[in-house]
């Protein structure tokens, strides 16, 4: 079993490079094969198409950007410096994971509806941080106590917000990439204040 699961991580190594190099439409089946050294078949035993195996490359970097994201957010003590780190982190670390990278800047949109479910998913972990960073704000002081009658809604718009802008960041290669959602942040975070 310890082998199987060991051979499944090669399989999505090797899938995630592929992809990242030539995308999902120009990768075959026998390519992944032939990078693993092993025969179509063998595949096949594992995964029934390259669709499901991009999937779960797809999950592998969405878990890489969620945790390196958390991980940001928890080095930094105010609320206000937490959700600045969120954005940025989370937009750089996305950067880097060019499978998702493309699929948000639609380059992968016909195939998007084999990753719904993983960013359905994502989303909602993504909320809950925010959530969390909010409530803290809130119990510190630092945001407006009122802002607790809003928490059914309001997480979902910070994160909308967040990735409104995000398609702009990568289109200018992410120039600048602090300084605006510094920018940004402060907007969004004036709002949240208490005053």
């Amino acid at each position: 079993m310890v082998k199987e699961e060991i051979f499944k991580e090669d399989i999505i190594r090797e899938a995630q490079k592929l992809f990242q190099t030539y995308g999902l439409k120009k990768t075959t089946m026998e390519d992944i094969a032939k990078a693993l050294g092993k025969g179509k078949s063998t595949l096949y035993y594992y995964y029934q198409s390259k669709e499901q195996i991009f999937e779960e490359v797809l999950q592998k970097e969405l878990q890489e950007v969620f945790i390196q994201t958390q991980f940001a957010v928890e080095t930094v003590h105010s609320a206000e410096e937490k959700l600045k780190i969120f954005a940025v982190t989370r937009i750089k670390v996305l950067s880097n994971m060019l499978n998702l990278y493309r699929l948000v800047c639609g380059d992968f949109v016909e195939h998007a509806s084999c990753a719904k479910g993983l960013f359905n998913e994502y989303s909602q972990k993504e909320i809950n941080l925010i959530k969390s960073i909010l409530e803290f704000g809130i119990n510190s002081g630092e945001f407006n106590k009122a802002l607790e009658q809003e928490m059914d809604l309001l997480p979902s718009v910070v994160v909308s917000s967040i990735r409104g802008i995000e398609r702009d960041f990568f289109n200018d290669k992410l120039i600048g990439l602090e300084h605006r959602i510094g920018a940004i942040s402060n907007l969004m975070v004036n709002g949240l204040k208490n005053k």
